[in-house]
Parts: C-alpha cells; sequence; structure tokens
C-alpha cells in the first residue's frame, strides 16, 4: 500500500460511519462535517496514526452499532432484483419542486430530492452493487463520485421542466375549477406530476341513446351506435340518412299498413329496424298472397313461423288471409294454416285449383270462429262437411261416410258466407252437407255450378232459413219449382240472382215477387220468358227496390212505366238487348226515378231525345250505350 493511498480510512470501515453521519447531517451542517473529516484525515496522517477502524468519539451506543452492521451487510449483498423499484415520492421545496444536478463536464445525473425543513443528502458508493435501500431516490445510472468538498459547490438547485409543466398544468385546473380544494386531493396532483402520464387517449363524441326507440334497442344490442342526425352534423355529415330515419315506430308501421304481406316480407330484408318493424302482428292480422309462381305452402309456413315466436306454434293475430290464383296451394298448406292459425275469421282461396275436400274440411274443422269463406275456382271441390272422415284401408283414399249415418257426431260450423262458383264438381248432395253443417248461412253464391237442381235450391231453403243472399246464376237446370222453394224464404232475402236460367218464366218470378217484397236487388239477364206480367207485380209488391237487372227479357215500355211508377228509389237499371224498349219507356224511368245512377240501353231502339230526357232529369246517371251519336 503506497503513502498516499494510507491517507483515507477504507469506506468499510470507518469512512463508513463518516459517511453515516453525512447521510444523516442536516443541509446546515452538511459542510462542517466535510470539512471536520478532512481535517481529522489530514492529521492521522501527519502523526503517523494508524488506519481508523472506528469513528470518531469513542464508543458508539447500541442502536448506533446495530445501523452500521445493517449498513455493512447491505453493502455486499448484491439489490434484490425481483422487486419493481417504488414510485419516487414527490420532492416539494416551498410549494414547488426542484431537482438536485450534479454537473461533471458534459455529463450530468439528476438527483431528485425531497426537503422537509431542511434539505438532505443521499451518498451513493461508486460500485454498482453498493446499494443504500429503496427508501433512497438515487437515479439507476452510478454518479460521480464526490472527491473534495469541493464538489459541493457544483450542487445547484434547479427546477426541472416536468416539474414546472406539471405545477402549470395543476395551477391551470385548480383555478378553472374551484378556489377551495381538499390538501389530500391536492398532494394527490402533485404526486401525479412526477410520474409518467400517457398521453390522452382521443375519446369519441358521446352518443344518446333513446332507448324508447326500436334502433336505439338493436344498436345496443349488437354493441354499435345509433349515430343521429345531430351527431352526423358533429361528425361533419360522414354518414348518410335516409328521410325514413327520422321517422318514428309508430309512422312507419303506419306506412307498412298499407304493405301487402310480399311487401312487409320484402321490407323485412332491408335493416335490422324495418326487419322487428315489419313483422309486428299487427300488420299480420291479414295476409295477401297471389301469383302462380309463389311457393305458397313454403310461404304460409315461413309466415306462421316468424309470427309464432311469441306463442309458439299458434299465430293468434292472423284472422284474415286472401290467397288468389296461387297455383301452387295445396292440402298441406291448408293444414299449415289450420293447425297455427285457429283465431281465422276470414279466408279466401280463389283460383287455387289443386285444393281439395280434405284441405278444406281440415280447415273448417280447426277453424271453429271462420264464419267467411271464398273457394271460387277451386274445381276440386265437392262439399264442405265437418263430419268425421274414414280411410279405406286397400287404397288409402278417403270418403264420405253414409249420409243416413246417424252414428258419427255432426260439427255446427259458425260459418255465414260461402262462395262456390266455379266449382262444377259440386251436386245436390254436397249442398246438402254443407247446410247441414251451417245452418246459420246468410250469404250463399253457386254461380256456374251447372250439375245444381230444383233439389239442391230446396236444400237451401230448408237448412238456412236465414238466408240473405243467393246466387244461382247459370245453373241451367233450376226452374221454377226451384222459385217455389225460395219463395219460402219470404222477407228474409234480400238478394236473389238467376240469370242466364232460361228455365225461369213469369210464375215463377211472381211467386218471388209475392212473397219476398223485400227484395233489394234481382238479376233476370236471360230469362227470356219473363215479360210485362211479372215486371208488373214485382213493381207492385217489391217496392223497395235499388237494382234490377232485364236484360233480353220480354218486356216492353208498359212495364218500364209500371216499374217507374211503383219503384221511385230505383238506382241501377239494365234494359240490355230489349228490343221492345223505346224512348218512351225510357223516358218515363227518367222522369219517376230522379235518384238513378246507372242505366243500360245497349242494343236498345234509343234516339237521342231519350238520351237527352235521361240528362234531363237524371243529372248524375251514368249512360251504357253502343250509339255513336249520344257522344
Amino acid at each position: 500500500m503506497g503513502a498516499g493511498q494510507g491517507r483515507f480510512p477504507d469506506p468499510s470501515t470507518g469512512l463508513s460511519g463518516t459517511a453515516l453521519l453525512l447521510r444523516d447531517a442536516s443541509d446546515a451542517s452538511l459542510s462542517t462535517a466535510c470539512s471536520l473529516d478532512l481535517s481529522i484525515s489530514a492529521a492521522a496522517s501527519s502523526v503517523g496514526l494508524p488506519e481508523l477502524s472506528e469513528p470518531i468519539g469513542g464508543e458508539l451506543d447500541e442502536e448506533t452499532n446495530h445501523q452500521l452492521h445493517n449498513e455493512r451487510l447491505r453493502s455486499r449483498s448484491p439489490p434484490p432484483h425481483h422487486l419493481p423499484p417504488p414510485p419516487p415520492p414527490p420532492p416539494t421545496l416551498s410549494g414547488r419542486n426542484h431537482e438536485l444536478r450534479l454537473f461533471s463536464g458534459s455529463n450530468f445525473s439528476p438527483l431528485h430530492v425531497q426537503l422537509h425543513g431542511q434539505t438532505s443528502l443521499h451518498n451513493r458508493s461508486s460500485s454498482p452493487a453498493h446499494d443504500l435501500g429503496y427508501h433512497t431516490l438515487v437515479a439507476r445510472s452510478p454518479a460521480a463520485p464526490w472527491s473534495s468538498p469541493a464538489d459541493l459547490t457544483d450542487l445547484t438547485l434547479t427546477p426541472s421542466p416536468r416539474a414546472e409543466y406539471c405545477r402549470k398544468t395543476s395551477y391551470t385546473s385548480s383555478n378553472s375549477s374551484s378556489q377551495q380544494r381538499d390538501p389530500f386531493t391536492q398532494v394527490q396532483s402533485n404526486n401525479s406530476c412526477l410520474r409518467p402520464q400517457l398521453p390522452p387517449t382521443p375519446t369519441s363524441p358521446s352518443i344518446s341513446v333513446d332507448t324508447g326507440s326500436t334502433e336505439a334497442l338493436l344498436a345496443a344490442c349488437k354493441g354499435k351506435r345509433w349515430v343521429t342526425p345531430s351527431l352526423n352534423q358533429q361528425l361533419g355529415g360522414s354518414f348518410k340518412f335516409s328521410y325514413f330515419e327520422r321517422l318514428t315506430d309508430d309512422v312507419l308501421l303506419r306506412v307498412f299498413s298499407f304493405l301487402s304481406s310480399t311487401q312487409l316480407a320484402l321490407c323485412s330484408r332491408v335493416c335490422r329496424r324495418w326487419h322487428v318493424l315489419a313483422w309486428e302482428p299487427q300488420l299480420w292480422s291479414s295476409v295477401y298472397l297471389s301469383g302462380d309462381n309463389l311457393h305458397t305452402d313454403r310461404a304460409l309456413k315461413s309466415i306462421t313461423r316468424v309470427l309464432g315466436r311469441a306463442s309458439p306454434p299458434f299465430c293468434p293475430a292472423v284472422e284474415r288471409v286472401v290467397i288468389n290464383s296461387c297455383a301452387r296451394l295445396t292440402d298441406r298448406g291448408l293444414q299449415t294454416l289450420s293447425r297455427r292459425c285457429p283465431e281465422l275469421r276470414h279466408v279466401e282461396l280463389r283460383g287455387c285449383v289443386q285444393l281439395t275436400d280434405v284441405g278444406v274440411l281440415e280447415l273448417v274443422s280447426k277453424c271453429v270462429h271462420l264464419s267467411h269463406l271464398d273457394v271460387s275456382g277451386c274445381s276440386q271441390i265437392t262439399c264442405i262437411d265437418a263430419g268425421p272422415l274414414r280411410t279405406n284401408g286397400n287404397n288409402g283414399d278417403r270418403y264420405k261416410s253414409d249420409l243416413s249415418s246417424n252414428s258419427r257426431p255432426q260439427l255446427y260450423l259458425q260459418l255465414q258466407y260461402i262462395d262456390l262458383t266455379d266449382c262444377v264438381s259440386l251436386e245436390d248432395t254436397g249442398i246438402q252437407m254443407i247446410v247441414r253443417s251451417c245452418a246459420q248461412l246468410t250469404c250463399i253464391y253457386l254461380r256456374r255450378c251447372v250439375h245444381i237442381t230444383d233439389l239442391g235450391v230446396k236444400y237451401l231453403a230448408s237448412y238456412c232459413t236465414g238466408l240473405r243472399e243467393l246466387s244461382i246464376s247459370d245453373c241451367v237446370q233450376v226452374t221454377d219449382f226451384g222459385m217455389y222453394e225460395l219463395a219460402r224464404l219470404g222477407p228474409n232475402l234480400r238478394y236473389l240472382s238467376v240469370a242466364k236460367c232460361d228455365q225461369i218464366s213469369d210464375a215463377g218470378i211472381k211467386q218471388i215477387g209475392r212473397h219476398c217484397y223485400k227484395l233489394r236487388y234481382l238479376n233476370l239477364r236471360g230469362c227470356e220468358a219473363v215479360s210485362d206480367d211479372s215486371l208488373e207485380v214485382l213493381a207492385r209488391t217489391c217496392s223497395r227496390l235499388r237494382a234490377l237487372d232485364l236484360g233480353k227479357c220480354d218486356i216492353t215500355d208498359r212495364g218500364l212505366r209500371m216499374l217507374a211508377e211503383h219503384c221511385p228509389n230505383l238506382k241501377k237499371l239494365s234494359v240490355k238487348s230489349c228490343e221492345l224498349v223505346t224512348d218512351e219507356g225510357v223516358r218515363s224511368i227518367a222522369y219517376y226515378c230522379r235518384g238513378l245512377r246507372q242505366l243500360n240501353i245497349q242494343d236498345c231502339l234509343i234516339t237521342v231525345e231519350g238520351y237527352r230526357a235521361v240528362k234531363k232529369f237524371c243529372r248524375k246517371c251514368i249512360i251504357e250505350h253502343t250509339n255513336p251519336g249520344f257522344f
């Protein structure tokens, strides 16, 4: 060991105690302690004393020795790297944050110091393994060693740029928010200034969601935003809006109520909001389907499945079904409809040529509230009976049990309206089955059911005593005997059409006129055997007539004059192809029936004088003619 090296004690022995004293000394006595240590070391070197192994002052107390022992242990053991360094406490000096900076040439290392009344300095050994404990605030990079007390002159107290920025920010926010703040809150704000802060996250504009609207609920369920028109203006108009988005759900439902079922199904595919609104049960109380290319069975199954989600498998909201010209509708579709829509009251199946008795029977048996049934154009239907069916075990064909069998129970239907127009397979036996199950019938139409005879008309008058409307037009097998049977209905009958029943003559019409005196509509077109005699009886007894069709009948001006005098409330009249009618008869009708709205004089010998007479007395009357000179 050289002479120069033995002048100072070893840091692990005597000098460590001095360093410990320097660490615990106050800022005011720091310079004095350093000078005293240098003087003692110089004196010991000059006298030739041995190297100091004990601190100055003799024996230390027990607490001081314990601290020295812990200091030696910490200097020999490496720092525990498995623990993260604690956050540095906020340094404050009279309400401001400062930094002690040690300048050594161009290199410097900041040492954050917390001053509580007096400034404390924490010394650090040059060895990287030397650690004074986690209570220190020394930077991880090794600092330059302090070789002499002269280095203390380079220590300056300068405000840190980060601390100055945090102080200004805290000062500004405190002035803008409130003048009086909680001391604890202020300390927390000061602590946050010394910690590294992440840049603020850009926040999107706040979106207010109206939970009462359907679109807002859908957006909330899907985790998406519902951009309102006001928010779109804030975002610079980047979103394109439809005017439908500004309409409320009630208004959209009102608009959708004017659409057909096919159009509603298409609208449900536009967006989520329209899907929810388009399948509202209130819009599907009536189902309208049409078209030969439509797979009707599949459509009915899909519609009833979606509408039956609320109360599976039934669709109580569906009360009216109208299917027109759907050639692909079969009995299977009717079975699906009858099982899932038991509350049906109105069913129209026009032109569905593949329907048979099986599907119709299933429908009327399951839908007990059904009151309106229109199967016009279904040529395979032969009857409508609510009685049970039995199956032939050999070939599986279904057929009716014998009508005379009294063992089977009879189900009485609530049907009041039946339209069997163009059901060419319908016969008198089928009519009997219908009227036995539907005694409450008030309207039945049998147009062009060519197999109906007087016997079928007799069944109608016998079972359906409350019948008000009947049409047997083009039933060419009906004769005057049938009219005698219909006369039993009496004043209940209000509508009767026997057009083109050429076997009906004055005898049958007179019987109708005498008993059914409350008739409002009578169609005798094509009954060429009807003359002025029957017309005179009708005019005198059926004074409440509103519409009368006498096309191709054997009537003259005398019959028209009797009609005009006794039926002044007549609204519609047709004398088409009545070759014996002249201007005199038309003039009589126009003079007495001032409320006439429609007059058909096609193929008649009417001149311009008769035309002008009608226009003079019946100004609102629509005249149908074939004379080009009337224009």
